[in-house]
């Protein structure tokens, strides 16, 4: 299949809302870093990635938004524009966006070639399936197998490796887990492999649902997990000891009281993807919808929130 990659160059401030709009638009978000600011944000950076410069912006970000061939690229270029031009934007006059159109098996075969293994806690390892024979593990490592897809990253943003500290921390077994915006199943994935004997992996996105079970398949654990499309919390009748949600802040915001209303007694609320200014609105909220703030972790400038129901 062919796509329509849709680019759009700006300041990283603009992160946070480009992305939230552009989700509206299509799943198929991702978003580079210039290299410089990888640097900065990522632990070990030189041993995780090989990258080119060339293959990223020499400055700031750029946001990259998929179409499939058969939608209206021209159409959906007008939204972004029409969105920037009334959005609150930094710098919105250097906001350049370009179009092209490219092979989705030649973007695939792009990770093979910069990505590598990298530990995000203290046992979880995110290992490209392509590299398992060769990674040297330690006794108490779990190994999570990623075959990175179109829409989905490689599992080094702080988000996942915060939320993966909460789940060694949280899940034991025996216990039930939800993972509401699965993406590409990580969570999901780790979840089991702590011994949960339930977990549940929704996502509204239909090509979220497909790479999650394909990871599922490549980490042996597709018959243990529930994969269903849904949005949010807001039809599920289950209740569950831990409800995982790595999504935006605006969206947690939403789903808080939801999430209390689906926990157990003592039951624990993972929340991430929280810009750290909205921290303290989020866990506000929080507590006025009954939840006890365990702890709170925070990485450069994402914040990671575990609460108990009590």
């Amino acid at each position: 299949m062919k796509w329509h990659e849709v680019a759009i160059h700006t300041k990283e401030d603009n992160e946070e809302s480009l992305s939230a709009y552009l989700n509206t638009l299509s799943k198929g978000v991702s978003i580079e870093h210039s290299i410089d600011i990888l640097r900065q944000k990522i632990t070990n950076f030189d041993e995780k990635f090989k990258l080119n410069p060339k293959d990223y912006p020499d400055s700031d970000i750029r946001i990259l938004v998929y179409f499939d061939e058969t939608q209206d690229v021209e159409a959906m270029i007008g939204k972004i524009e029409a969105f920037i031009s009334e959005a609150d934007l930094a710098s919105k006059e250097e906001i350049d966006i370009s179009h092209k159109i490219i092979e989705e098996s030649d973007w695939e075969n792009e990770w093979k070639k910069h990505f590598h293994s990298f530990r995000v806690s203290d046992t979880f390892v995110i290992v490209p399936s392509w590299e398992m024979d060769e990674y040297e593990y330690r006794e108490r490592d779990r190994l999570i197998k990623l075959d990175p897809g179109m829409a989905f990253g490689t599992g080094d943003h702080p988000t996942t490796g915060m939320c993966l500290k909460f789940i060694e921390k949280t899940v034991k077994p025996g216990c039930s887990v939800i993972d509401v915006g699965t993406g590409s199943g990580i969570l999901s994935i780790a979840s089991h492999m702590m011994g949960a004997s339930s977990v549940k992996a929704t996502d509204i996105d239909d090509l979220s649902i497909k790479v999650a079970y394909e990871n599922f398949v490549i980490n042996d654990c597709e018959q243990a997990i529930r994969l269903e499309t849904a949005d949010l919390l807001k039809e599920e009748d289950g209740s569950y000891d831990i409800v995982i949600a790595n999504i935006l802040a605006h969206i947690i915001e939403d789903m808080v009281e939801d999430a209390y209303g689906k926990l157990h007694e003592e039951g624990y609320f993972i929340a991430s993807g929280i810009i750290a200014e909205k921290r303290d609105e989020i866990t506000g909220k929080m507590t006025r919808a009954g939840f006890r703030i365990g702890e709170i972790l925070e990485e450069d400038g994402w914040v990671s929130i575990l609460a108990e129901k009590v």
